[in-house]
């Protein structure tokens, strides 16, 4: 099925084709969690003119499916709490397309299984935030949240539904590493860590550092060592060995960058892939809607378009395009934005978290011996005192 995939998005990035789309039915959340982009009460999501009908979602889905739709993705906030998910995934499924799931799983019970179950998911993405209900209580506000997620996992499986694990690891929740991973494997799965998190400009309106996440050298450490913990010795040796090309910048290397011409985005993200929003709004990505096109106003082929005519102009930061470490220091558009307010700016959160990544992936590189056949350990004899661990 992967080579498929991967056959069907070349085909589709040649013609410019929504293969995929994310639905973002709903900003409402029953989770708080600190660092999240999008979530609204719904009391916020009424002032803001309130959730979009079933119709209009339905019409997106046919123009979606007539534009060479083959997987959407429904998410949120939490997409099932969305007051018609159920009849908008049924009709979806119908379609024959390949239906997956953003869930952070806690409103998952028998009777969600029983829905699932007619109509089975390509798989559920479900979010961990922790491996204990103190850490969901911390970064979620919800004090009960992984009895509810272990429950509904457990639901998921009895019955073969599809799922993986994801986790937007951060200050709150990164002792639980560890413990997550042990969960995980209860049922064969791993854990799927992301350790940078974008400023959550579409919830602030501010761009930059906040308070939420992780230094970059904190960010470096953790991406680092789930590596470690997951990956077998002959890929983290690749994983290790690819990021030691990192360069240390200097005035004059970033300078040089700075002069050269600014880069077109380089991801899947108005090419085969497209995002609309809970108000309507079609863009490229959701964590950047700095081109948005209201399919309130256009259709959705007119508003593709202008979305993948924008994609294809050269907005990506010259500094970031042009820079030594562009061969193993995956940016962004968004990245660059969200971070500087800007496209012309330098991310210099991500520069930082790079630096580190090279150093701590040389670290546990040497655990490793000689050979990159080596079994290895993966216990951490001493990690670095981050605030973060102090904290929790």
């Amino acid at each position: 099925m992967t080579i498929i995939k991967d056959r069907l998005y070349a085909i589709a990035a040649q013609k410019r084709m929504p293969l995929s789309c994310a639905l973002e039915l709903s900003p409402i959340c029953n989770f708080k969690c600190r660092m999240c982009y999008v979530r609204k009460s719904p009391e916020e999501a009424h002032k803001e003119g309130g959730l979009l009908p079933l119709e209009f979602w339905l019409q997106v889905v046919e123009q979606l499916r007539d534009a060479g739709m083959i997987f959407p993705l429904l998410t949120g906030g939490e997409p099932l709490l969305y007051p018609d998910f159920w009849p908008l995934y049924d009709t979806i499924c119908r379609m024959g397309m390949h239906v997956s799931i953003n869930s952070n799983a806690s409103l998952i019970d028998e009777n969600a299984v029983e829905q699932f179950l007619k109509n089975p998911p390509e798989r559920i993405n479900i979010t961990l935030y922790g491996g204990s209900n103190e850490s969901y209580a911390r970064l979620c506000g919800v004090p009960h949240g992984f009895d509810q997620v272990s429950r509904a996992v457990r639901l998921l499986h009895q019955h073969g539904i599809r799922f993986r694990f994801n986790c937007s690891l951060t200050p709150d929740n990164c002792a639980d590493v560890e413990a997550m991973l042990a969960f995980a494997r209860e049922y064969d799965q791993g854990v799927r860590f992301a350790t940078y998190m974008f400023p959550p400009v579409r919830r602030t309106g501010q761009c930059g550092d906040y308070e939420a996440r992780f230094t970059p050298q904190q960010a470096a450490y953790y991406h680092v060592w789930t590596d470690w913990l997951q990956s077998p010795p002959e890929q983290f040796y690749l994983l290790a060995s690819h990021m030691q090309h990192y360069r240390e910048l200097t005035d004059e290397l970033i300078a040089e960058a700075a002069g050269g011409a600014p880069g077109a985005m380089r991801c899947q993200a108005g090419l085969t892939c497209g995002w609309v929003d809970w108000k309507g709004f079609l863009s490229a990505c959701g964590i950047f809607t700095h081109i948005a096109v209201s399919l309130l106003e256009h259709s959705f082929t007119d508003a593709w378009q202008q979305v993948t005519s924008w994609a294809k102009e050269p907005h990506y930061s010259a500094v970031c395009a042009n820079c030594v470490n562009a061969g193993v220091c995956y940016c962004c558009p968004a990245k660059v934005y969200n971070e500087t307010g800007s496209f012309v700016g330098r991310p210099t959160y991500i520069c930082e978290m790079r630096k580190y990544e090279k150093q701590y992936y040389a670290e546990f590189l040497q655990r490793l011996g000689p050979s990159s056949l080596q079994e290895k350990s993966t216990k951490v004899e001493k990690k670095p005192d981050f605030s973060c661990e102090m904290e929790i």
